[in-house]
């Protein structure tokens, strides 16, 4: 299976726009070999100046697509954390709660 597919199989819906656009940065690939210069009809400074410029280009995206995802990993852990500390203290007021029960209920027997 190739990695589009299992990436595409694998999302989560809602979380769509999270995920890296791997598509786009194909893409941007498939795009930069058929603009690039042939080897035969120009001088190989020009080619190097057009992977360049792409190279420059196509990391630049890449680094938006990580602090994407780094902004998102960071807001769902935040979020998990929170939900965590809360649950935390609700388990731990029921545990008080059922212990102080236990204790009133062996006062009166």
């Amino acid at each position: 299976m190739k990695f589009a597919e299992h990436l595409s199989a694998h999302i989560t819906p809602e979380w769509r726009k999270q995920y890296i656009s791997y598509e786009e940065m194909k893409a941007m690939l498939y795009t930069a070999l058929e603009e690039a210069p042939s080897a035969e009809a120009v001088e190989e400074d020009i080619r190097k100046r057009h992977y360049s410029n792409f190279e420059e280009t196509f990391f630049t995206y890449c680094d938006q697509e990580l602090k994407k995802i780094n902004t998102f990993f960071s807001e769902k852990l935040a979020e998990s954390t929170r939900k965590f500390a809360a649950l935390s203290t609700e388990l731990k007021r029921c545990q008080e709660e059922s212990q102080k029960g236990k204790n009133l209920g062996n006062i009166f027997v």
